[in-house]
């Protein structure tokens, strides 16, 4: 599954690789006549960090730590995650846009039980966020961010400490989630740094795997993850 992520960040920096080439070729003779000496025109420039394009595609890296709340699981602690996506942002207003994503995800938890219980569950997501951002400074370069977040889970795997279960015996997790995100988000030069908390209104507790220790309550288990990352 690792092959499978690291591939999927391969694609995304080749998507922006040729969208920047197309839209450098896109200009006609006369417009690169007609500009003057001290502007920029390549991919530096089509990656400046403010909000005042009507239009933005690019891609977004990060990390971050997740978690499982709710009743269900006993002791969860925080877990290490990798993410990416593909966005594009429509700008409606001076101050306002509306962005949209395509995101992979490795999320999950931690829990802090003994030798031979459940020790750490780990998710791979197929994400589509959909976020409001709005600007809050003068040159566009701050923005606060809210949305929702439609996600599919593609694998689960699940370790009783200290070993990995077979394939067989995944954890019945349900397959869909709806996250409500809110956040924060500059830019630096042309590299946008965003932090973002992700909270899932879906109890995505689907029986899990019978005969676990500590022993299971049929309560609920909700999606959490606090993600910094870097846009492109």
């Amino acid at each position: 599954m690792m092959k499978k992520y690291l591939l999927f960040l391969l694609i995304c920096l080749a998507a922006v690789n040729f969208a920047t080439a197309q839209k450098d070729t896109s200009s006609t003779p006369y417009e690169e006549s007609t500009e003057t000496e001290g502007e920029d025109d390549g991919p530096i420039e089509w990656l400046k960090g403010n909000m005042n394009d009507d239009k933005k595609f690019g891609v977004k890296l990060g990390t971050g730590l997740s978690t499982m709340l709710g009743g269900e699981l006993n002791n969860p602690r925080p877990k290490f995650g990798l993410n990416g996506s593909l966005y594009y942002r429509h700008k409606y207003t001076p101050k306002a846009a509306v962005q949209a994503e395509f995101a992979f995800s490795v999320n999950g938890s931690n829990f802090a039980n003994n030798v031979g219980e459940y020790e750490t569950i780990q998710a791979y997501y197929l994400g589509a966020p959909i976020m409001w951002v709005r600007s809050i400074n003068t040159k566009n370069t701050s923005h606060i961010i809210v949305g929702l977040q439609y996600a599919r889970l593609l694998n689960a795997s699940l370790y009783v400490n200290p070993n990995l279960l077979p394939e067989s015996q995944q954890p019945k997790l349900k397959k869909d989630d709806l996250m409500i995100l809110a956040g924060t988000q500059f830019y630096a030069g042309f590299v946008g740094f965003q932090l973002v908390a992700k909270y899932g209104l879906v109890n995505i507790n689907n029986g899990l795997i019978s005969g676990l220790n500590p022993p299971l309550k049929n309560k609920d288990i909700h999606n959490f993850a606090l993600e910094v990352n870097f846009l492109f």
